[in-house]
């Protein structure tokens, strides 16, 4: 072997090596739905038949060890709405999109994020990402640039995390933050129970608290949240509900309902009052098959959809 092909042996030895020590994954969601909308009243979706790819989204996360106990963490991650005829010039928005250290002391992120108001919502809303999600209904489920993000270790199955957004941040007039404190297993896999409090101010143009909570006994799992809201001009205020329950009839069919109300007027301008009722076919855990319909009742309108969709994540 010359000279020149060892030294370019080692460098490509080397950058292999370099590569290897980023622990990253390519990931996503492809989702296509048939929906018929009454009016249009409803948000996400638009009156009369449409072919929709609500939410469906790539990204990659990953972290790299800078020291024993200190990793660098991402995730670059961005909406994909080229399905559809009419976002061919822009099929691309952002989502959650960050850059932080993770160590003993926790984790810190800066960047896009979800709030930790809206990530307290846990497993709750079964309906999540379509026109029967609880923020069709509910106040405060928000994804903020330019915002700090705060998640502490775990202790005994506790947690507490925050969301500071500065005051120089175009869309804020004054700094705001939004705080969550957690009990149990969010995600529902490890422990049965999911308990969380969380209160958020001048995010959003709003203030609120409000109470998750969610409960998984074999195949059965419910879920309800509570939240008092209200902007910051005080002029609009009220109550929140949402309860929510699944049940996994068999290794493929898993029927949900879910029942959303709101009296702030914060979403719609008016007291809003939301049942859903759908079911998954289960092809696996990646891809599955829903059906949903749900109705959305104002005080002076309402508005029904109806769809079938295809969800695969990858």
């Amino acid at each position: 072997m010359t000279a020149s092909k060892f030294i370019v042996a080692v460098l490509a030895t080397s950058a292999t090596a370099s590569v290897m020590a980023a622990d990253y994954r390519i990931y996503g969601k492809a989702e296509v739905q048939i929906a018929n909308t009454d009016k249009g009243v409803m948000r996400y979706t638009k009156a009369g038949t449409q072919i929709d790819a609500p939410f469906s989204r790539i990204g990659v996360k990953g972290e790299h060890t800078l020291a024993s106990d200190l990793k660098l963490v991402y995730k670059y991650e961005v909406q994909v709405k080229g399905f559809e005829h009419d976002d061919t010039t822009e099929p691309f928005s952002a989502r959650n999109t960050y850059l932080g250290l993770a160590g003993q002391f926790g984790t810190v992120l800066i960047g896009r994020n979800d709030t930790r108001f809206k990530f307290s919502e846990g497993k709750v809303d079964q309906f999540n990402e379509t026109q029967s999600d609880i923020a069709q209904v509910l106040a405060g489920q928000d994804r903020v640039g330019d915002s700090i993000t705060y998640t502490s270790p775990n202790w005994n199955n506790m947690s507490f995390s925050l969301t500071y957004t500065p005051k120089d941040d175009a869309s804020n007039e004054q700094a705001g933050f939004a705080a969550t404190a957690i009990y149990g297993d969010r995600a529902l896999k490890n422990k049965q129970y999911y308990i969380a409090l969380s209160h958020t101010d001048s995010i959003g143009n709003l203030l609120a608290t409000r109470i998750a909570l969610a409960y998984k006994w074999q195949k059965l799992q419910l879920g309800a949240i509570i939240q008092d809201s209200e902007n910051l001009a005080k002029d609009k205020s009220g109550k929140g509900y949402v309860v929510s329950a699944s049940y996994q009839l068999s290794d493929h069919w898993r029927p949900k309902l879910q029942f959303a109300r709101d009296t702030s007027g914060l979403r719609h301008d008016e007291d809003a009052t939301q049942w859903s009722l759908g079911t998954d076919y289960l092809f696996d855990k990646q891809t599955n098959l829903y059906a949903m319909a749900t109705r959305l009742d104002l005080d002076t309108e309402d508005d029904t959809s109806i769809a079938l969709g295809l969800k695969y994540r990858f």
